[in-house]
């Protein structure tokens, strides 16, 4: 994602009560909870917004649109 599309970062929803999830994606792949979305899911539970960050592509889009005026 990185590379390619030259993402700032990915994103996903995860159930507050998937524990397991949680801990795959921050503790093993590095994402962090960027948000909570309340009443994400159909039964009404809240959900994670959480994001891994590309720091090397950070403000890269900016940028460009910045060369392009």
């Amino acid at each position: 994602m990185s590379e390619v599309y030259r993402a700032e970062y990915v994103s996903l929803h995860v159930r507050k009560s998937n524990r397991a999830a949680i801990g795959l994606y921050r503790d093993t792949l590095g994402f962090h909870s960027h948000q909570v979305e309340k009443g994400y899911y159909a039964d009404g539970e809240d959900a994670y917004a959480m994001r891994l960050e590309f720091l090397e592509n950070k403000g890269l889009h900016e940028k460009k649109a910045e060369k392009e005026k």
